[in-house]
């Protein structure tokens, strides 16, 4: 009896021997299928008008070599004694000189007058006519002062005024017993030359300060795409939009005029952007002043294939532990993608997890989707609010139901970070080094600084994920 207890003892011993670890193990084969890759449109930051500074500086230097050149030698002669007994011969004495102060345009033209008199005396019908003739010398400094303004067809418009004044003495000539005033006579002649020579000083002003074909140029120049950084494929665009113009100043013996162009500027990466229809120049808008500030679109592209070889560094073969052991999750292998407006990850996986005697594994492809940012304290691109995706969901509920329990996301939120310090110090220097003086045109120079560079938005597109920054500092644009 006590035989054939023993003997049954060991035949169940054995039996649950042979069937326990069919029991105790259970591996589940996950069938998940991948979210749509289509990437949702993410409405894009609305851009914001920067000013490009066209300072215009013209020292009235350069206007007094002008005029000089066009006003030499004589400027009015009358050598007909026979009329009124007087010949004048008026030249230029020395050279003009131009000042620019207090808003207006003063010019001073230095004259020398030669004249000739004529004195007839005739004591009766029958004697014999006496005459004389007499020249004398003398100075006299013919002085205007000019208004200044743009017309809105960019046209420079002067209104001149002016007069003469004497030298110490006024002019005189001795004839005989007599000594004659000639100021009376001869000042209606100045007076009369005086106008087209104001006329001529407005003519040269105007043709010689040609404001729209300087800004015409720059306007044409400005719109053609330009590389910044060849290594890295840099482009800046600029969108012209309007031109503003603040009031001409005469001050400290120049010219000065500040011109804005308002346009949107960008830096994209790649190709060389196609030119765009040119836009005309418009007309301008009057302006008290201009900003100084521009801010320059910077758009920077991480590529899925990219993201998915950095992600693989550092998850790729890597087991995570929870519970002293209890659970294990590991990443065989992962690739990263878009879904909607949030990033997609798939991962290789396989698992397990103990329960008493139990143990439950499972392997197959996991999908977990989160939304990405830019982290500024660490100058990278990281993952938040990763979640599983629902079909996904759907499967670990009924295979492991435990991770979705523990904290896998949160590890995995902590180790999926993607530095982009170096592409980005080395953006901001091409943008730094390109800005600094980039010739557009053998006339036409561009120069900025970088103050600041800072991120703005980041949305996924259909081959990676895009991060829009803000590069903010000034730049002009000089015509020589």
């Amino acid at each position: 009896m006590r035989h054939r207890l023993l003997s049954s003892v060991v035949f169940w011993v054995g039996l649950v021997s042979l069937l326990l670890p069919a029991a105790c193990q259970k591996s589940t084969s996950l069938s998940t299928t991948a979210p749509s890759a289509a990437v949702a449109q993410h409405p894009l930051p609305e851009r914001r008008l920067s000013t490009i500074n066209v300072p215009i500086t013209i020292p009235v230097t350069l206007l007094e070599q002008v005029l000089n050149e066009q006003l030499t030698g004589v400027l009015y002669q009358d050598d007909n004694l026979e009329d009124d007994d007087l010949a004048v011969k008026v030249t230029k004495a020395a050279p003009i000189r131009l000042k620019a102060e207090f808003s207006k345009l003063y010019v001073e033209v230095p004259l020398r007058v030669k004249a000739k008199g004529r004195w007839q005396w005739n004591a009766c019908e029958l004697c014999k006519k006496l005459q004389k003739t007499e020249e004398t010398e003398f100075d006299l400094v013919v002085k205007t002062e000019s208004r200044l303004q743009v017309l809105p067809n960019y046209q420079l418009k002067s209104y001149t005024s002016g007069d003469f004044a004497w030298g110490e003495r006024k002019p005189t000539l001795s004839l005989g017993p007599l000594t004659i005033n000639l100021a009376k006579f001869i000042e209606p002649q100045l007076k009369a030359q005086l106008n087209p020579m104001l006329q001529q000083l407005d003519k040269e002003l105007q043709q010689r300060v040609n404001l729209k074909a300087y800004l015409a140029e720059a306007w044409q120049q400005v719109q053609q795409p330009f590389s910044v950084h060849d290594g890295y494929k840099a482009w800046l665009t600029v969108e012209p939009k309007a031109v503003r113009i603040t009031p001409l100043a005469l001050q400290n013996n120049q010219m000065s005029l500040q011109i804005g162009i308002d346009a949107l500027l960008a830096v994209s990466m790649g190709q060389k952007p196609a030119l765009a229809a040119l836009v005309p120049l418009p007309a301008f808008t009057p302006a008290r002043t201009l900003p100084q500030e521009a801010q320059i679109q910077v758009a920077t592209d991480l590529s899925y294939p990219y993201l998915t070889d950095m992600l693989q560094k550092e998850l790729r073969n890597q087991t995570f532990s929870f519970e002293g052991g209890k659970h294990q999750f590991t990443v065989h292998d992962l690739v990263v993608s878009g879904s909607g407006r949030q990033l997609l990850l798939a991962l290789d996986a396989s698992g397990m997890a103990k329960t008493g005697f139990l143990t439950k594994k499972f392997q197959g492809k996991i999908y977990l989707q989160g939304t990405p940012y830019y982290d500024a304290a660490t100058q990278s691109l990281k993952v938040k609010d990763l979640e599983y995706e629902v079909k996904t969901r759907d499967q670990l509920v009924n295979t492991a139901n435990w991770l979705l329990q523990n904290k896998l996301k949160t590890q995995l939120e902590q180790q999926m970070a993607v530095p982009v310090k170096d592409q980005l110090t080395a953006m901001r220097q091409s943008l730094k080094t390109g800005l600094a003086e980039n010739r557009l045109h053998e006339r036409v120079l561009l120069r900025g600084t970088v103050l600041s560079f800072e991120p703005d938005t980041l949305f996924l597109t259909p081959s990676g994920v895009r991060t829009l920054f803000v590069s903010s500092g000034k730049m002009a644009l000089f015509v020589q």
